[in-house]
């Protein structure tokens, strides 16, 4: 028995299941190769840096300023086109009198002269001018306004009166050409009011273009401050 109990006993060992089976190994203070390398560690952005950053980001998605340029581009031109080109050559379908667009003031008389020295021809080709090119422009300088006190001007009064002010000049700029329009057509009659919106016209203009030129100067100026500081 003992012989038989002898030789069982390495068996049963073997099929006895050990104390830590099952377990997951205990992490000991050995640390495996390459462990022990510290974490880089990442630069610290500074404030200048970071100004740098949403500048450069800023150049990439576009600036306002270009915006601005091509209203200001856009507007100048339709100004060139519509008083340096279409109205003046007007005179030569008149027997040399201006249109009333370019003058300050007239009277009934002026607009009877002018109406007897144009015939039908004339008188359509004026009205086409004043349909297209006496339109774009007015609605041109809104925009240009805008832009400018919206890219220039904090918000608030001076932002929505700059708006009020080109709102205004498109409104006077437009009505004028209707009024001139009605008062050709009567033979003079309705010359003044057609002349005190013409007036306005002209003060309106130069008015916003001085006003747009201050706006403009004063981001300059700002921005300058902005990059010295």
């Amino acid at each position: 028995m003992s012989q038989k109990n002898r030789r069982r006993s390495p068996k049963n060992s073997k099929n006895k299941p050990r104390p830590d089976a099952g377990r997951s190994p205990q992490v000991t203070g050995e640390t495996e190769p390459g462990a022990g390398v510290a974490p880089a560690k990442r630069p610290r952005l500074s404030v200048g840096q970071a100004r740098q950053d949403l500048q450069a980001s800023g150049q990439q998605q576009g600036s306002p300023g270009m915006l601005i340029i091509a209203l200001l581009g856009v507007t100048l031109f339709m100004f060139f086109y519509l008083h340096v080109i279409a109205l003046p050559q007007m005179s030569a379908l008149s027997g040399g009198l201006p249109m009333p667009d370019h003058r300050f003031s007239y009277g009934a008389a002026d607009l009877a002269e002018l109406d007897s020295a144009m015939d039908a021809a004339a008188h359509g080709q004026l009205n086409w001018v004043h349909k297209t090119a006496g339109v774009i422009f007015p609605l041109f300088v809104f925009a240009c306004v805008s832009g400018v006190a919206a890219w220039s001007l904090p918000r608030g009064a001076g932002r929505w009166a700059s708006y009020a002010a080109g709102a205004l000049f498109a409104v006077v700029d437009i009505t004028e050409n209707l009024l001139i329009e009605a008062a050709l057509d009567a033979g003079g009659e309705g010359a003044e009011l057609a002349s005190a919106f013409t007036s306005a016209r002209w003060i309106l203009l130069v008015a916003l273009a001085l006003w747009a030129v201050l706006m403009i100067a004063g981001k300059v100026r700002r921005l300058l401050a902005e990059r010295r500081a």
